[in-house]
C-alpha cells in the first residue's frame, strides 16, 4: 500500500527545512538559505492555505510573490557563499 503524506505532516516538515534554511543563512551559505528558506516558507503557504475554511486569494498571492522575490534575489546575489 502506498502511503502519502498528510498536510499536516507537510508543513511540519516545511516549517523544519524554513528553521534549517535559516540557520544556514546565519552561518555563511547565504544563497543555500534563502533558496531552501523561499521554497519551504511556500510549500507552508499552499498547504496552510489548503486547510483554511474561508480562502481569500490575497491570503496565498502575497506570501507567495514575497517567496518567489525571495527566490530570485538568492540566484542573483553575487559572490554568495
Amino acid at each position: 500500500m502506498k502511503k502519502s503524506f498528510s498536510l499536516d505532516q507537510i508543513r511540519n516538515f516545511s516549517l523544519i527545512f524554513v528553521v534549517i534554511g535559516v540557520i544556514i543563512g546565519i552561518t555563511g551559505a547565504v544563497r543555500t538559505g534563502s533558496v531552501l528558506l523561499s521554497l519551504s516558507a511556500s510549500a507552508f503557504i499552499i498547504t496552510r492555505y489548503s486547510q483554511q475554511k474561508v480562502k481569500r486569494n490575497i491570503e496565498l498571492i502575497l506570501p507567495l510573490l514575497i517567496c518567489i522575490s525571495l527566490f530570485g534575489l538568492a540566484l542573483s546575489l553575487p559572490n554568495a557563499r
